[in-house]
């Protein structure tokens, strides 16, 4: 039986990053309103990269034509999955152009987007994203609880 686990999919893990423990944050868990085991087992996650790409002033690089190709190997693990790339970027690596925290059809599936929650992130300065995000993340948790419950 396949996973419906929801897919959270990131650009590359941080310079000191495991890159087999993908988006592992205590950030993202908390968004969820979850502890870091909790989260870890409810969504099913990677990156684009499998390595840290390096620095670009205050941010990381992200090469996006390789990013391009990279989602491109991935995307037919991704059909008729419930997706979040974590990054406007990571988005467009796979050639999803959408509004943050909106629901739209992809490859067979769902994808949205969760704004990338760096430190250097400014859309996260406004607290009304905040809420927005915290809520849209909660939602997602109590959906990946019922899918996997389903999975049985």
């Amino acid at each position: 039986m396949t996973s419906r686990k929801i897919v959270l999919i990131g650009q590359a893990p941080s310079k000191t990053g495991d890159p087999s423990r993908p988006l592992a944050t205590d950030k993202l868990a908390a968004m969820c309103g979850l502890t870091k085991k909790q989260y870890l087992g409810k969504f099913r996650r990677m990156n684009v990269f499998d390595a840290w790409p390096g620095k670009n002033g205050k941010g990381d690089v992200f090469p996006l034509a390789s990013a391009r190709v990279r989602a491109m190997r991935l995307v037919n693990k991704l059909t008729r999955k419930k997706i979040i790339f974590v990054g406007i970027k990571t988005a467009e690596a796979f050639g999803f152009k959408h509004a943050p925290l909106k629901w739209r059809r992809f490859n067979g599936g769902a994808a949205s987007i969760l704004p990338h929650p760096s430190g250097i992130n400014r859309w996260y300065n406004d607290r009304s994203n905040v809420r927005q995000a915290r809520r849209f993340m909660r939602t997602i948790s109590k959906q990946a609880k019922k899918a996997a419950r389903s999975d049985g």
